[in-house]
């Protein structure tokens, strides 16, 4: 989806448990972060952004979770 955005790789920390490991944002159609995706290591987190830039990207349709 051109409108939402997969932010870089970087040290993320916080919900359940105070995870602390490497991750990156997502950010929905308005540029706003919406979801934090943490992993263990940055080879992980570099192979879960890729995998969801190439969903984004053949996405026809992203919407977001009423709050």
């Amino acid at each position: 989806m051109q409108k939402w955005r997969v932010g870089p790789v970087q040290t993320v920390a916080g919900g359940s448990g105070g995870f602390s490991g490497h991750g990156f944002v997502l950010h929905d159609e308005s540029g706003r972060p919406c979801v934090t995706i943490g992993y263990l290591t940055e080879k992980d987190a570099d192979a879960g952004r890729e995998h969801l830039q190439e969903v984004l990207a053949n996405a026809k349709s992203v919407v977001r979770a009423p709050s």
